[in-house]
Formats: C-alpha cells, sequence, structure tokens
C-alpha cells in the first residue's frame, strides 16, 4: 500500500437551523439501532438523543434486538419499533457456523453479525423507508442538534478515527498494514481509501443506491451471497479483522463522492471491558455536561485485551503502554485530532 501524508481535512458543518428540520428543507431519515443485551440499559438515552437532537425528520427508529420485549420497555420511546435480530438476512448462528466450519474463532460471531446487520439494514425495513438511514450504535448518544443528509441529498459522513492513532496531531498518515483496509480492498474490486480518516465513529448514514451498488460488485467478485463474500474476506487472525464503516465511507467517498460529504463529529468516548464495574453510559452523558461535544459513547468489549493487543490502528508503542494497564480508556476526537488517556472517577472529558 503507498504510503502518503494528508494535512487536516477542512471540517464540514456538522448541524443546520432547526427551521431548516420545520420547514422541510431536509431530506427524512429511517433510524436503525443495534443493540445487544448488554446495550438494553442505556438504550434509551440512546433513542432520546437521536430524536431530540436529529434535524433531518426521523420517519421511523428501529432496534434490532437478541429479544423483542413483549411490552414496551420503560423509559425506551414507545413509539420505536423492535426487530428480532433472526430477521435479519443472516443471523448470529449462520455467522457462528460459517467462522467454525471455516477453521476461525467462533467467538467473533456478535462482531461479524452487527456488522452485516448494518450493511444489509435495508433489508429488515419497510418498502417505503427513506433512501437514507442512519445506523447508530447503542452505546452512542448524541447530545447537541445534528444534521445527516443535507438539503441535496448527501449524505454527511463522520471521517471518524484516524486510521492510525497518533495522539495529539491532526496530520495522519495512512498505515502500512491495516486488516480492515485489506479486507476492503479484497471485498470490492477497485476499493481504495481516499484519506487517512476511517469512517469509525459509532454511527453511519447509508444511502440506498450507493449500499446497493457495494453489495452487487461484492456478491458478482465473489459470486456468492454478500454476508459470505464479507466473511471469506476478513482477516481470519484478528478481532478486528473487518469494518463496515472503514468499507462503506471510503467506498462511497470513491464511487459516489457527488452523493457524500465528510465532516469532523467532535466526541468522546469510553471503553472498556465486559462485566462488572466501569463506567456507564449515564455517567458518560453527565461527564460531558459544559463542553463543546456533539457526542459520546461508552462502549464494553468482549475480550477487551486481546483486541487491544490486535488493533492494527494503535502504533506498536501505545499498544504496549495501553496493554500493560487494560482497564476503561477515555478517547477524545476534536476536529480530527486524538487524545487517548485512562478513564477514572470522577470521569472528565475536557
Amino acid at each position: 500500500m503507498q504510503r502518503h501524508r494528508t494535512g487536516p481535512p477542512r471540517p464540514a458543518s456538522v448541524s443546520a437551523s432547526a427551521d431548516g428540520r420545520r420547514s422541510g428543507a431536509l431530506p427524512p431519515v429511517g433510524v436503525v439501532v443495534l443493540a445487544a443485551e448488554k446495550d438494553m440499559p442505556g438504550l434509551d438515552v440512546c433513542v432520546r438523543g437521536i430524536r431530540a437532537h436529529c434535524l433531518n425528520p426521523v420517519a421511523m427508529v428501529q432496534v434490532i434486538a437478541q429479544r423483542v420485549p413483549a411490552r414496551p420497555r420503560d423509559g425506551v420511546d414507545p413509539h420505536v419499533v423492535w426487530c428480532d435480530e433472526r430477521r435479519c438476512t443472516v443471523g448470529i448462528r449462520e455467522v457462528r457456523a460459517y467462522l467454525r466450519d471455516s477453521g476461525r474463532d467462533p467467538s467473533t460471531a456478535s462482531w461479524y453479525f452487527q456488522q452485516l446487520a448494518k450493511l444489509e439494514c435495508f433489508d429488515v425495513l419497510p418498502a417505503d423507508a427513506p433512501e437514507h438511514v442512519l445506523v447508530v450504535d447503542a452505546d452512542f448518544v448524541f447530545l447537541r442538534d445534528t444534521a445527516f443528509v443535507d438539503a441535496r441529498g448527501r449524505s454527511l459522513l463522520p471521517y471518524g478515527y484516524p486510521l492510525s492513532w497518533h495522539p495529539g496531531t491532526r496530520a495522519h498518515r495512512l498505515p502500512a498494514r491495516h486488516s480492515a483496509l485489506e479486507a476492503a480492498g479484497r471485498l470490492v474490486p477497485g476499493w481504495l481509501p481516499v484519506d487517512a480518516y476511517s469512517g469509525m465513529q459509532h454511527h453511519m448514514v447509508f444511502d440506498r443506491t450507493v449500499l446497493g451498488d457495494l453489495v452487487r460488485r461484492a456478491r458478482n467478485a465473489h459470486g456468492m451471497p454478500f454476508w459470505q463474500a464479507f466473511l471469506r474476506t476478513a482477516d481470519p487472525v484478528k478481532w478486528t479483522g473487518a469494518s463496515e464503516y472503514v468499507l462503506y465511507r471510503h467506498f462511497a467517498a470513491r464511487f459516489f463522492p457527488e452523493r457524500v460529504r465528510h465532516r469532523h463529529v467532535d466526541a468522546a468516548d469510553v471503553i472498556q471491558a465486559e462485566g462488572p464495574g466501569g463506567f456507564a453510559l449515564p455517567e458518560v452523558v453527565a461527564a460531558a455536561r459544559g463542553t463543546s461535544l456533539r457526542a459520546v459513547g461508552c462502549h464494553r468489549f468482549l475480550n477487551y485485551t486481546e483486541r487491544l493487543a490486535t488493533m492494527d490502528y494503535v502504533p506498536p508503542g501505545l499498544r504496549r503502554a495501553l496493554g500493560a494497564a487494560p482497564g476503561p480508556l477515555r478517547l477524545r476526537l476534536d476536529g480530527g485530532m486524538l487524545t487517548v488517556g485512562q478513564a477514572v472517577p470522577p470521569l472528565t472529558l475536557t
């Protein structure tokens, strides 16, 4: 892969006036939230943030969950449409079986299932769903008014985290090696990254036309269903052997530049191991009060230490430092500049 340096992209506006929402100047969006059982305690906070701060008219909010509640969950918007994850094109059992039969670690099945559910989101939405769908991870909350599709119908895509983590700078480089880049290049002929930003920031705006073309190209190139091609081309030895957000953002930018705009979203995330202790999403939201942050997240990962050890985007020196004390981490993005530190109580995000 050619190695080159990119300067800081010029930030695009991340908000639109409330008048634009009221006048109908902005196109509608559908919203899909992926919610595992571990995400349920914070789901209402995520949904409230979307409904309060999405400047595009929200046509529907659909939550894809492992278990659909028999009655509305306390605190969760009663207008939410629940979808059993078994309605997805491919279920977690099929993903697990595919990984096991191909000699790979089946414990990564949930990681790949949620990526495939996002990439095939239009398949579980009603036929009259909007042409743009905002997919949001259930452990991510918007705190300020934000538009996701502009008045010209262009998706507003996050630059997200750098493809190689170098804290304290906005001058990022493409890494010499990155599993998600290589997996995307194997999946879609002609796919190449357009800059040194990943697009990974716990949300994405999918355009029906763009996503449909991506899926068609991959399916035709490999002569198999899209989900099998996606798994087949993922790095077999990495926990993060592929990324739906990396794949889609750079595909859209390269093949459909007229249909997208890119922008920085100033946000903070806490990442930590799954299990007792640590921080909860409402705590991170509370810590963001009085800051300029547009969004925050609080994420729990299976096999946390192992994943830190195999993340291509963490340089070796930083990876060793993080691995020496694998507790909760606080990550913050400001106009493309990353800062990383230990997350300790009382939590501060400034």
